[in-house]
């Protein structure tokens, strides 16, 4: 565990940033940057905290720009963290199409703000990243430059040079295997061999190995949905799903912020029932009943549309318009790298699909091997990193 006491590093961290804040002439965006293990939230809340304390701040908000990244900063301790969409934009009706759609809002929680935290900065988009400064709000952006960029855009937010680096490991990470390695992809480096280190196991993705990525405890990440449709209905069939209906016990994904409803795209769940055709106004779409991970209670009835599950078995399938009052769920015995920024789970294994991926190689390796926590298994395409090693033996290995 991290101090309640800031390191000295942190503590230039928090100088830094109070400089910037009651600077009026200074900059709108600061940007702290910081490799996985070096404490960027826990200054973030440092900085925040002071700032309160020594300054005129009276009033923030916390972004992310998904709702699992948002999840993830409240289980931090940030209470309020909610989605950047949220804070900025208000839903309403096209006066012509009666659509729904979502315009910038000039009130809410960002109008009475004094400041915008930006968590997972490297993920804004470049339209986004303009909404927020056009806000004329001073912005803290909280990023690490070595993830993957955003889909939109070149990353509006991180294209220079970082205000301020976190460059010390806090002791937990400095202990951690997984942070290890991600170090040495960040330096575009690969481990001297095959092999386990305490509970990280890299691994050549080959005949042997591909029981280890039909695990139901750990949380499988690939790079293309090529590659996700492949193993998510082979993974089914082992399990004896012959409906293409989601069935009790699969795991599934959230796709779709609703924030009335407490969803958001990110969120993972467990089916506590067989999928069931809707019936009635909702006639066409699919009930589900999910467990979803960090709640109480099971949701009973989520009405879906099904075309995200329908995809895995229909090629070529084209989306189509789904009203913004649907939910849209998704299998997620795999995911993607992109789907995962934000998120962190006890167990991940990886199917290396970097190649996909050129320039941005050794970032998507990066971003996927750091959304553990403590477990993981790297799989590697086309690498003879030699050395003896065995399949780890996990008690919950499908056979392949």
């Amino acid at each position: 565990m991290q101090s309640d006491t800031p390191t000295d590093e942190q503590h230039r961290a928090i100088q830094a940033i109070d400089a910037w804040y009651k600077d009026d002439g200074a900059q709108q965006v600061f940007w702290l940057a910081g490799e996985a293990g070096t404490g960027k939230t826990k200054t973030t809340v440092f900085a925040l905290e002071h700032l309160l304390e020594r300054r005129r701040l009276t009033d923030y908000v916390v972004g992310a720009p998904t709702g699992k990244a948002a999840q993830v900063l409240r289980q931090k301790g940030i209470d309020g963290a909610a989605t950047l969409h949220s804070l900025l934009y208000a839903p309403r009706k096209d006066g012509d199409s009666g659509e729904l759609i979502f315009a910038r809002r000039n009130d809410g929680p960002v109008a009475d703000a004094d400041l915008i935290v930006c968590d997972e900065g490297s993920m804004i988009g470049d339209d986004l990243a303009r909404d927020l400064m056009r806000t004329e709000k001073k912005i803290l952006v909280i990023a690490d430059d070595y993830q993957l960029p955003p889909v939109s855009g070149q990353g509006l937010f991180t294209s220079g040079e970082p205000d301020f680096r976190l460059t010390e490991p806090h002791r937990t990470a400095r202990e951690s295997p997984v942070i290890r390695l991600a170090h040495l992809m960040r330096r575009q480096e690969m481990p001297r061999r095959f092999g386990s280190v305490g509970k990280v196991h890299v691994l050549p993705l080959e005949r042997r190995t591909q029981s280890l990525v039909m695990r139901p405890s750990s949380q499988a990440i690939c790079g293309t949905h090529r590659v996700r449709t492949t193993y998510t209905k082979r993974m089914r069939t082992l399990l004896g799903h012959e409906s293409t209906m989601p069935q009790t016990g699969e795991r599934v994904i959230c796709r779709r912020n609703q924030k009335d409803e407490g969803l958001y795209n990110g969120m993972i769940g467990s089916l506590t029932r067989p999928a069931a055709e809707a019936q009635g106004r909702d006639a066409g779409l699919w009930s589900l009943g999910v467990q979803m991970e960090d709640e109480v209670r099971s949701r009973s009835k989520l009405i879906v549309h099904p075309w995200m599950f329908q995809a895995h078995y229909t090629e070529g399938m084209v989306q189509p318009r789904v009203g913004k009052d649907i939910q849209l769920y998704d299998w997620a015995w795999l995911i993607t790298c992109h789907a995962s920024q934000g998120s962190e789970f006890p167990s991940v294994t990886v199917v290396d699909d970097s190649a996909a991926f050129r320039e941005h190689r050794w970032r998507w390796l990066y971003t996927a091997v750091t959304r553990s926590r403590e477990e993981l298994v790297l799989l590697l395409r086309n690498a003879d990193l030699g050395g003896p090693w065995q399949v780890p033996e996990f008690d919950d290995c499908l056979p392949s």
